[in-house]
């Protein structure tokens, strides 16, 4: 039952007069207003301002130690170019990562670039990926966020 509903039942039972239930329904409507601005003010406020997309790849072993920084305005060029970003993957990596259950070519790279740029995106971090590298011997990290 809704609270202005329970109001009305106050009245009709005449637990309290139809002045004290007027300002009670007043009292509930301002109430929700309030609540409604603040959850407004939330997601407004939740924008971040990314400055770099950052991808680090590490391993067990030290073998590979590889960090990339770029800056959040050079991704508006790539934006341009999204679409084709699968096609820079060498043929032999996609077969690879499709055997491996990953299909890169279901990614929306355009969407996650806008999200980016317009700070929307839910979580800073992209692409967190473990593999092992059988002729090293070590466990090779993959990380792709953003800061």
């Amino acid at each position: 039952m809704s609270e202005q509903q329970r109001i009305l039942e106050m009245i009709e039972k005449g637990q309290i007069t139809a002045a004290e239930g007027m300002e009670l329904l007043e009292a509930l409507n301002v109430t929700k207003e309030a609540e409604t601005l603040q959850k407004v003010e939330t997601v407004t406020t939740a924008k971040r301002n990314y400055k770099f997309l950052r991808v680090k790849v590490t391993s067990d072993d030290n073998s590979v130690n590889v960090n990339v920084n770029v800056p959040i305005r050079l991704l508006t060029t790539i934006g341009e170019i999204a679409d084709k970003m699968t096609t820079i993957v060498p043929a032999d990596a996609r077969r690879e990562m499709e055997a491996k259950g990953i299909d890169i070519s279901s990614i929306d790279f355009a969407r996650i670039i806008e999200e980016i740029i317009n700070g929307t995106l839910d979580d800073p971090n992209i692409v967190d990926v473990e593999a092992w590298d059988e002729s090293h011997k070590a466990m090779v990290k993959v990380k792709v966020y953003v800061d």
